[in-house]
């Protein structure tokens, strides 16, 4: 019996729009959420997640369009061929422009990238295809709508609750305006895995990065981060 690499099923344009949102549910809302809701890291040590509204404009204002592309790509490779050859497709296209497009200071390693292929790009893209294959063959476009509706529901309701926690009870983890409760505690003042364009040491001063046109004050560790990661930062003066 001979491989059948097409697909059969002709996934309806509306896929994308499905897709965008539920790609921004997944991947950018919901792991947000333990940073906001914990504090960074455990115990509030390490890492954060920030959401989009937690970002410089240079940094959000292109992710919408990068899902969209992404969308689009997704239901080409959805529509041409079976599940298991789109789904390994746009896996290799992922790896490529994470090692390839993504700036330096905050490209993954080839490893990490191939991980994150494998499980959480299982859930991007995987999941969010069954769903709407398995809505629209038992309700059609009225369900196709309705799903669609419920993932901007859901987006718009989680938006709420971040935008309430960064802009009423200014729990922002982008610079120097988090309210963390405790004195003599500096936030962190660079997002994840970023490397600043220059860092400052100067006797009886606090160190402090020079980053996105500001020069910001740093805490031990952030400063260990960049010293440790950043080789670029300390050729600077």
């Amino acid at each position: 019996m001979p491989f059948n690499w097409k697909n059969n099923y002709k996934l309806p344009f509306s896929f994308i729009i499905f897709f965008v949102l539920a790609f921004f549910l997944l991947g950018e809302q919901l792991p947000a959420l333990p940073t906001y809701l914990f504090g960074p890291g455990i115990g509030g040590d390490g890492p954060v997640k920030l959401h989009i509204l937690d970002l410089g404009l240079t940094d959000s204002l292109h992710r919408p369009v990068a899902y969209l592309i992404i969308g689009t790509v997704i239901w080409i490779l959805f529509r041409i061929f079976t599940w298991p050859l789109a789904w390994f497709g746009g896996a290799v296209l992922w790896i490529l422009e994470q090692q390839t497009l993504t700036p330096l200071d905050q490209r993954p390693t080839l490893i990490n990238a191939i991980i994150f292929t494998f499980t959480f790009w299982v859930l991007l893209t995987l999941v969010p295809y069954f769903i709407f294959r398995w809505v629209d063959k038992k309700w059609g476009g009225v369900g196709i709508r309705n799903a669609i509706l419920v993932v901007l529901v859901i987006n718009l309701l989680v938006s709420g609750f971040f935008a309430y926690q960064i802009y009423v009870l200014n729990n922002s983890y982008r610079g120097l305006h988090k309210n963390t409760g405790q004195q003599g505690v500096s936030p962190k003042v660079l997002p994840p895995n970023t490397c600043p364009d220059s860092l400052m040491t100067e006797k009886d001063k606090q160190t402090a990065v020079y980053w996105n046109g500001k020069t910001l004050p740093v805490s031990a560790e952030e400063q260990k981060w960049v010293e440790k990661n950043c080789p670029g930062a300390l050729q600077n003066p």
